[in-house]
């Protein structure tokens, strides 16, 4: 469904976007959605979206927005599903969502959970899941799984583990260039910004957002872009995109061990928790420890879907996934406790990290890669500066000696060698338009810091502020939720500062 292919668009060239030539952004977008001719034709989906209630279509967009004609005219494909409104004589417009990753499939969210939106949502909006350049239906980020694959460590502590670590770094770029293309150097955040704009001016009308975790830095980066052409945006779950790499470490692994805390709490007052009634944190250090001296069996992997033995790294970075929505917790206990008894199958299996030969689904592991090392500093130049991050990160989080998702970003980035093309920054939105912005207390994913202070940087916004765990609120379907389709449904904002508890 995604090529890459070679438009030589006279229009193009006529209106005046020549080589090598820079626009502002809303006119280069509205130039090329002009002068390409194209419209968006809706028709059946792929063979792995069942159900009659989805549509499918693309859209060309330049390979490099910069210039329409850099690369020769290359362009690529965006794929995106459509699930129409349900109530066409009460149709607001279209509502985009993003599930976050970066990486991950909006195809599939739109597919598989269109049917969680709360049922006036459903009725009247089309709900659209674009997946980003990069990714999924879109033309994707392609490498070879046995590359990606390779065991290295992210948080090395010795030089052969940094040496490995560039190694890998280095040859995962090589291959993925070589399977990919050019499209490598341009699947950075803003890029992806320029592509919604131009397929929400392909529909023709103002849109409407719903963002979650990384979908609240695209939407937010596409708010302050693109500040007139939205009609409603909420950033679920948010990631502030201004922090250095040493705050975000501190950030998001003191973020994580605030959620494992709250994690305890409950093993010790319910009995779905496997572990009630232990020190459930000193039997996670225990087979932590195991971990580092050895890796863990694994006897119900086969190395296909899953690993068949697990890492220190394997389980200090997974449980924070496993912390990111309470539903899960019951099984974090259950892996904890298997493990101490000598089974670590559920840590491989929950938190695949590994390629499956899958193009669709393995795209969220290589465009993951590569998005986030174009929009992310990764500057650690030596062994000895990881060695102070992680320094920095076990002091505050010595539970998961400061592992957490910033580490795998900036570690998996050292060496790649695609400019850091949309660099941490404060968001400057400017529009009129209110957001909403929602987030747990206990997000152990993202972070309340993140979201307090983007909600400064974007000034234009409300906060909504959900007292419990977890990461993102909308799917939960409790207060929180029911004011989050009130403000789509109908632009009603919560008063600032409003706590929920559901």
């Amino acid at each position: 469904m995604a090529q890459l292919t070679r438009l030589f668009i006279a229009g193009v060239a006529a209106a005046g976007i020549a080589r090598g030539a820079t626009l502002d952004a809303s006119d280069a977008v509205s130039k090329w959605v002009k002068e390409s001719n194209q419209s968006i034709k809706w028709g059946p989906c792929p063979d792995r979206f069942r159900s009659s209630s989805l549509t499918c279509a693309t859209y060309r967009v330049p390979i490099d927005w910069k210039s329409s004609q850099t690369w020769g005219n290359e362009t690529i494909e965006l794929g995106m599903v459509r699930r129409e409104a349900e109530d066409q004589e009460r149709r607001i417009g279209y509502l985009f969502v993003n599930p976050g990753g970066p990486g991950y499939q909006a195809s599939n969210t739109v597919s598989s959970r269109g049917d969680k939106l709360d049922p006036e949502i459903r009725a009247r909006f089309d709900i659209i899941g674009l997946d980003s350049r990069g990714v999924g239906i879109s033309t994707p980020i392609t490498c070879d799984p046995e590359v990606y694959n390779r065991r290295v460590k992210y948080m090395p502590k010795t030089e052969d583990e940094w040496q490995a670590l560039l190694k890998y770094n280095k040859d995962l770029y090589d291959n993925c260039l070589e399977k990919t293309g050019p499209l490598i150097g341009f699947v950075d955040t803003i890029s992806a910004v320029k592509d919604y704009e131009a397929v929400r001016l392909a529909f023709g009308e103002k849109a409407s957002f719903l963002g979650f975790s990384y979908g609240t830095q695209l939407f937010s980066q596409y708010a302050e872009l693109f500040p007139d052409s939205f009609r409603a945006m909420i950033l679920d779950a948010n990631l502030q995109h201004s922090q250095s790499e040493a705050s975000n470490i501190i950030i998001d692994t003191t973020a994580y061990g605030a959620t494992f805390k709250q994690f305890f709490d409950w093993c010790a007052t319910t009995d779905e928790c496997a572990l009630r009634g232990k020190d459930v944190a000193a039997v996670f250090e225990r087979i932590r420890d195991k971990a580092a001296a050895a890796p863990l069996s694994a006897p119900g992997c086969d190395d296909v879907l899953c690993r068949t033995d697990v890492t220190e790294e394997d389980i200090i970075i997974t449980a924070q996934y496993y912390l990111a929505a309470e539903k899960d917790w019951p099984t974090l206990a259950k892996a904890i406790a298997d493990t101490d008894k000598g089974d670590a199958t559920i840590w491989s299996q929950f938190w695949n990290l590994i390629a499956i030969d899958d193009l669709y689904t393995d795209t969220f592991l290589y465009a993951g890669v590569a998005i986030g090392c174009q929009d992310w500093d990764h500057a650690s130049m030596s062994l000895a500066d990881m060695v102070q991050k992680d320094r920095i990160g076990e002091l505050v989080n010595p539970l998961t000696r400061g592992a957490c998702q910033s580490w795998k970003l900036q570690s998996q980035c050292i060496g790649w060698p695609v400019p850091l093309t949309n660099p941490p920054a404060p968001n400057t939105y400017s529009g009129d338009v209110e957001i909403l912005m929602v987030n747990a207390l206990y997000d152990g994913t993202t972070s309340y810091a993140w979201a307090v202070g983007l909600q400064r940087e974007i000034n234009n916004a409300v906060l909504l502020t959900r007292n419990g765990s977890g990461h993102s609120s909308y799917f939960l379907d409790g207060e929180t939720t029911e004011l989050m389709n009130a403000y789509l449904l109908n632009l009603t904002l919560p008063k600032p500062d409003t706590i929920t508890n559901s």
